[in-house]
């Protein structure tokens, strides 16, 4: 869970509105390192792991950074109803440059 402190919403690289970044430790879980190895894609594992992981918690919405460059998991996590809200450049200045995506929960 984001804590009310939390720094990701300042890695965007355009800010959000005030409300969109209000966090109180309860509203928003920060998704990290959903992976599936290549053997065992395409067949609905990723899907079911987030499927399990989101019924393990009470938020009002997913937030998580994905890179461009992976398509597979982009179009994943729009099929799963997470829309983009910005980029960021998560651990600093030299990183990749990522979509910041949202999935509301209510």
């Amino acid at each position: 869970m984001l804590d009310p402190d939390t720094g990701w919403w300042d890695e965007l690289t355009k800010p959000v509105p005030d409300d969109m970044r209000r966090e109180d430790g309860h509203r928003t879980f920060g998704l990290m390192e959903l992976a599936v190895r290549g053997p065992w894609r395409g067949q609905g594992i990723a899907r079911r792991l987030h499927e399990t992981l989101l019924d393990s918690f009470e938020a009002e919405r997913v937030l998580l950074n994905v890179h461009p460059g992976s398509k597979a998991a982009s179009a994943a996590y729009r099929a799963w109803g997470y829309r983009k809200i910005g980029e960021a450049r998560p651990w600093g200045t030299g990183a990749d440059l990522h979509d910041v995506m949202l999935l509301d929960l209510r």
